[in-house]
C-alpha cells in the first residue's frame, strides 16, 4: 500500500494518547498524596476549566511553559480555596502525569500500518519532562524517530515558528499532513503553514470556529483509507 503523503505529523494528546484518562488519574493520585480525599471529581472539573484556559493562553503566546506549570495551580487553589503550595503540587502532578501513556483506540494499529511507508513525527504542545518519559515508555515509541515538543522549541502550535522548526529537520512541506484533535493548535497551525490538515473529531463536535480542515475523521481507522 502506498500513501499520498511523505510525512504525517501526529498530534499526541487527544489524537494518539488518551490524555483525558491519564490526566484525571494523575490529578487523583496527586490529591491523595496531599491528603485530599473529598470532592476530588468536583475539584478536577474545576481544575480542568482553569487548565484549558491557561493552555489556550500558552498557544497564543500569552504565557510561557515555565509560568504555566505553577500558575495553573495557583489559580486553581485560589478558586477552590485550598491552602497548598502550588509549586510542590505541580511537581508531584507532573511526575504522575509522565507515567500516563494510555492510547486512544486504534492508535497503534494505524501508526503500525503507516510505519515504513512515510515519515512519522509527533508534534506536541507539552512539557518536555512529561512528554519524553511518556512517549519513551509507550508502545508507539518504536514507530517514531522524530518528536517535536513546544517546550523545547520555544514556541507552541499554532505559531509558525513551531512548524518552521519541524520542516527544517524534515523537508517534506510539499507532501505533509498534520493530524490532530485541536482546531486551533493543529488545524489552524497547519492551515497557516499551508500544509494539509486532518481534524480528528472523535466526539463528532460541531465546528463553529471558522477553522476549516482539509479532512475530518471521527475514528482513527478512517485515516489509512484517507491517506492511501
Amino acid at each position: 500500500m502506498s500513501f499520498k503523503y511523505k510525512l504525517v505529523l501526529f498530534d499526541a494528546d487527544g489524537t494518539l494518547f488518551d490524555f483525558d484518562a491519564s490526566e484525571k488519574e494523575a490529578f487523583k493520585k496527586t490529591c491523595e498524596h496531599f491528603e485530599i480525599y473529598q470532592n476530588v471529581d468536583l475539584l478536577h472539573k474545576q481544575y480542568e476549566i482553569i487548565n484549558r484556559a491557561i493552555w489556550r493562553d500558552f498557544e497564543l503566546n500569552k504565557i510561557s511553559s515555565t509560568e504555566l506549570r505553577v500558575e495553573r495551580f495557583r489559580r486553581f487553589f485560589s478558586s477552590a480555596e485550598l491552602h497548598l503550595n502550588a509549586a510542590d503540587f505541580s511537581e508531584a502532578y507532573l511526575i504522575n502525569l509522565s507515567k500516563g501513556n494510555k492510547l486512544i483506540e486504534g492508535a497503534e494499529s494505524v501508526v503500525k500500518l503507516l510505519y515504513g511507508k512515510c515519515e512519522l513525527a509527533l508534534v506536541t504542545n507539552g512539557l518536555a519532562d512529561v512528554q519524553i518519559p511518556r512517549f519513551g515508555e509507550s508502545v508507539l515509541a518504536k514507530y517514531f524517530d522524530h518528536i517535536f515538543i513546544s517546550d523545547l522549541i520555544g514556541h507552541a502550535k499554532p505559531h509558525p515558528e513551531f512548524f518552521k522548526q519541524v520542516f527544517l529537520r524534515l523537508p517534506f512541506k510539499n507532501s505533509a499532513i498534520i493530524v490532530g484533535d485541536n482546531l486551533l493548535s493543529d488545524i489552524k497551525g497547519g492551515n497557516d503553514f499551508r500544509i494539509d490538515t486532518c481534524w480528528f473529531n472523535q466526539n463528532k463536535c460541531t465546528n463553529k470556529s471558522g477553522i476549516i480542515p482539509t479532512y475530518e475523521i471521527s475514528d482513527l481507522s478512517e485515516l489509512v483509507d484517507l491517506l492511501s
